[in-house]
């Protein structure tokens, strides 16, 4: 693809999003890599026209001695394309294995941070097709689901410790090669990743693969075929979720268990897949395996409650309701920061500035405590569930429990408050009044 067809394909793109990106101040993670140098000059040639500035951001890993230079290199092109420009560190202390995993989840966390800081709502990424068929191979191997093969998409949301931040790929259809030509044609420099000839990684060796062009055709066309069918099926269960799925903003859920049965069964896995993910807190969705044999207790009705990924389940007459377990992954954490991620469930945010504020579930003795105190009502809902209610503490003392309507002040009502990660998804659906849901305790 010459530059010229590969420039008005971007601008498409770009053209496509402009309500979207009107008025905003932009991030991009920038490398110094052909790709993410590349995709600087397309940003920066269609910043007027489409009214958005840029703010670029460079992560100093500190895994190898060149990375120091490599960022002042960065910050120096970056200049010469007049963006703005910030160096970032990772200066934790550097695990001895999973290396590439642990530093890409502390990427997102440095990255979403400094996202916060500078007032940026979208993340810039210079993943290309060659990045996506590479995916598509390390997920194959490690035997993915449906959504894994699907790969990277245009655009997506991922959950870091300072809440949700919109990665944009706009790249993803185009080969290396058409990067590395924008480069050369407008004189911009590069640098080389030597990690990329590392054999030791995954992606190294499935970069070998791709060297061959009726091998990588297939592996795109099956990426695109993997993901249009990702979208078609969550496109259904989407509907099904929102026909006949009731949630509260606590994160507890319940459906009709016959409405249930009727979804074929790859629909059924998907459900309880998505549900077990956003009510345990959970990372990543729950094995197949696991998955399965739930389904076949809940079809057989031989176990009436079960735990899986954090989420209890509980089948009452013809519902099926979940919520979350109370185990040790639920922990007290200082809110030190204005903004908390709690649990993988909520985002708190903090506007008090004082010190010693922890949340944490309530628990059994907290809740005992304060209904005996008349400081709150008792819900309706399985106590188990009650116990994983957010509180904030000050010390050992509760000031506020939101879920439940108690603030020991209108200080910690409007200086605290917390929002479920998934509540937009959450507030589409029929909502469970926790006070009239009628669920046996």
């Amino acid at each position: 693809m010459d530059n010229n067809k590969f420039t008005k394909n971007f601008e498409f793109f770009m053209n496509k999003n402009k309500n979207k990106f009107n008025g905003e101040n932009v991030a991009l993670a920038v490398s110094g890599g052909a790709d993410s140098t590349a995709l600087a000059f397309l940003l920066n040639k269609f910043k007027n026209k489409y009214n958005y500035n840029i703010t670029s951001f460079t992560l100093d890993h500190q895994l190898r001695k060149e990375s120091a230079k490599e960022t002042k290199f960065v910050k120096k092109t970056m200049n010469g394309l007049n963006i703005k420009h910030h160096s970032l560190v990772w200066s934790a202390e550097k695990p001895k294995t999973r290396i590439q995993e642990t530093a890409r989840i502390a990427r997102y966390d440095i990255l979403a941070k400094a996202c916060r800081i500078h007032n940026c709502k979208y993340v810039f990424l210079g993943h290309h097709a060659d990045d996506q068929v590479e995916t598509f191979i390390i997920r194959l191997s490690a035997k993915s689901g449906l959504d894994g093969l699907g790969c990277m998409q245009e655009t997506s949301k991922i959950l870091t410790s300072s809440g949700n931040i919109e990665l944009i790929r706009p790249l993803l259809n185009y080969k290396k090669d058409n990067l590395i030509k924008i480069c050369i044609s407008n004189q911009l420099k590069w640098i080389e990743d030597p990690t990329n000839l590392d054999m030791k990684y995954l992606r190294s060796k499935a970069r070998k693969l791709i060297v061959y062009e009726d091998m990588y055709r297939d592996f795109s066309n099956s990426i695109k075929l993997f993901s249009s069918l990702s979208k078609n099926l969550n496109f259904y269960i989407h509907n099904f979720m929102k026909n006949d799925i009731q949630f509260s903003n606590l994160g507890i859920c319940n459906f009709n268990i016959d409405k249930f049965k009727e979804l074929p069964n790859i629909f059924q896995i998907k459900v309880l897949s998505y549900l077990i993910k956003i009510i345990g807190g959970k990372k990543y969705p729950r094995k197949t395996k696991i998955l399965n044999n739930l389904l076949e207790n809940i079809k057989s009705k031989k176990t009436r409650n079960t735990t899986v990924g954090g989420a209890y389940i509980k089948i009452e007459d013809d519902k099926i309701i979940l919520y979350r377990q109370l185990d040790n992954s639920i922990k007290n954490i200082d809110l030190k920061n204005d903004i908390t991620v709690w649990d993988r469930r909520f985002i708190v945010t903090n506007k008090t500035k004082k010190p010693n504020i922890t949340i944490g579930p309530l628990g059994e003795k907290g809740y005992l405590l304060m209904i005996k105190l008349n400081k709150v009502k008792k819900p309706s809902i399985n106590f188990n569930a009650i116990k994983t209610i957010p509180a904030i503490r000050v010390l050992e003392q509760i000031v506020s429990i939101p879920h439940l309507l108690y603030w020991k002040s209108s200080f910690w009502k409007n200086n605290i408050y917390l929002n479920h990660i998934e509540e937009k998804l959450l507030s589409e659906y029929k909502n469970i009044d926790i006070y009239k849901s009628g669920e046996k305790t």
